[in-house]
């Protein structure tokens, strides 16, 4: 439909251009700067042409991710791209953005610390490896339900109802309202795994700092990866 529309429009638009019934442009045009524009409205046209088709072939719905896709968190990632510049979940589809980021650079710098400290192979690096591992996969459970919650919101739905708009239309206002209710209760959702994904985070950093650190003692090491497994069992989406 958006390929038929945008198709009919673009023709109609040339028609109007060109039409001598019209606007009438045309590079024969005995006045110069009615040729010039003729010819520079042509120009336009066909790459103007090609990019509008490409887009609209190319533009298809966003799909649920499943956490058994093998492209898991990187169809999240892509999903949550799309949500920045939303106005009502921009803010914090880029604080995930920047949470997963954050991740890749503690993932590329946690095993480096791990075997400058307690070498590679060992039984220490296979247990710290397993709580960065555990750490990695909390949140990026955390960011694959965040993407599908961003998914089945309406966001000019939620804007009307935000708005107060649905008061002047003739749906009981009692059910509106209900449903206000739910599109809130998906933000709130959208804050708490952020909120989770965070302190997952802040607890990796604690651990990366003591792991850095040849003043911190090897019990210390072990309590600051403990922290993490008792925070990781607490989390409702660590299951």
């Amino acid at each position: 439909m958006k390929l038929f529309l945008g198709n009919a429009a673009f023709a109609a638009g040339v028609v109007c251009l060109y039409s001598p019934g019209l606007i009438g442009l045309s590079p024969f045009s005995p006045n110069v700067f009615a040729a010039a524009a003729s010819v520079a409205v042509g120009v336009v046209a066909v790459p103007s042409f090609v990019l509008m088709n490409r887009s609209l072939l190319a533009e298809k719905e966003p799909e649920l991710v499943g956490a058994d896709d093998g492209r898991a968190d990187e169809k999240a990632a892509e999903l949550l791209g799309r949500y920045v510049s939303s106005q009502a979940l921009g803010g914090i589809a880029q604080s995930a953005l920047s949470q997963i980021q954050r991740l890749e650079s503690a993932e590329s710098n946690f095993e480096k610390l791990v075997v400058r400290r307690f070498g590679a192979g060992t039984l220490s690096f296979r247990k710290f490896m397993g709580v960065m591992a555990s750490a990695s996969e909390a949140l990026s459970k955390g960011m694959i339900r965040m993407a599908n919650k961003m998914i089945i919101f309406d966001e000019a739905e939620y804007q009307k109802l935000a708005s107060g708009e649905y008061l002047r239309d003739d749906i009981p206002d009692k059910i509106q309202e209900e449903k206000k209710r739910l599109y809130e209760k998906n933000l709130e959702d959208l804050r708490s795994i952020l909120e989770k994904n965070e302190k997952v985070l802040l607890e990796v950093d604690h651990l990366m700092m003591e792991l850095s650190d040849a003043d911190y003692s090897g019990d210390d090491i072990e309590a600051a990866a403990d922290q993490i497994n008792e925070l990781l069992r607490q989390l409702e989406y660590y299951k």
